[in-house]
């Protein structure tokens, strides 16, 4: 038999023993892969600790906010004060002044409390329109309030890149009807008192984070297969798998479309 305390002792000499091979290590040696594993952070759970510490409530943000979509944001700015000579960067809150930008989100990128979110617009009439991109932090406190203008419908892509591209009356993206009926559900619920029925929203996603999933997010080192859902991947419309599907153009034989 062996007793418990035993045990422990065995425990603790092992301890001391790993602490001596530290330490016994000279400049030209190679550590044991038992040295690296005391050593190993996890990056997880380090972002998530600044992540709870900057991050705005998830109330902040409207429902489903995706790529596409057309909104106004409130950010606060530092108020023009001429041309002086400053030796202090600190601003105080009268120094600012809120001011909005209105665009179409093209991505949501970063991880964590630093993702961004690219925002489009054309700025100018006719020939002498200019487009600009605005990139916002969306955890900066500098950003009061994210309101939706429109819900643009994208399809499946899941950045809306591709209006760099588009000019003049092509720059348009249409609307989506289902998120826009649930918009106005959710301010119906509202105006009745019915607040506590409206679901919380959720933090914008990358991308990537998007179904369908990208290939590669099976090698990634938190991947879990159980949690998956293939339910998720096709996320097209009754109508989109019932007509478009149906009615596309596909490639003959001779390898032109048509027949």
């Amino acid at each position: 038999t062996v007793d418990v305390d035993d045990v422990d002792d065995v425990d603790d000499v092992d301890d001391v023993d790993e602490t001596e091979e530290k330490s016994s290590y000279a400049w030209d040696e190679e550590p044991s892969k038992a040295w690296y594993a005391t050593r190993s952070i996890d990056r997880h759970k380090v972002n998530m600790k600044f992540f709870d510490m900057f991050k705005k409530p998830v109330d902040f943000f409207p429902h489903k906010l995706q790529a596409g979509d057309t909104i106004r944001v409130h950010y606060l700015e530092a108020k023009p004060s001429g041309d002086k000579e400053t030796r202090s960067f600190s601003v105080t809150k009268d120094q600012l002044r809120e001011t909005y930008f209105d665009g179409t989100i093209l991505n949501f990128r970063g991880d964590y409390h630093a993702r961004t979110m690219t925002v489009r617009a054309m700025i100018g009439k006719g020939v002498d329109s200019v487009g600009y991109e605005f990139l916002f932090p969306i955890h900066s406190p500098l950003i009061t309030r994210i309101q939706v203008l429109k819900r643009g419908f994208i399809g499946r892509n899941k950045n809306a890149y591709f209006m760099r591209a588009m000019v003049g009356k092509r720059n348009v993206i249409p609307i989506d009807q289902e998120r826009t009926e649930m918009d106005k559900t959710y301010a119906n619920l509202r105006i009745d008192g019915r607040e506590d029925e409206i679901p919380s929203p959720e933090y914008p996603q990358n991308e990537w984070d998007t179904y369908p999933l990208p290939v590669w997010k099976q090698d990634m080192a938190d991947w879990n297969e159980e949690e998956y859902d293939p339910d998720k991947v096709d996320q097209r419309s009754e109508y989109e798998r019932r007509v478009i599907a149906k009615y596309k153009m596909r490639v003959s034989r001779s390898g032109k479309y048509g027949t």
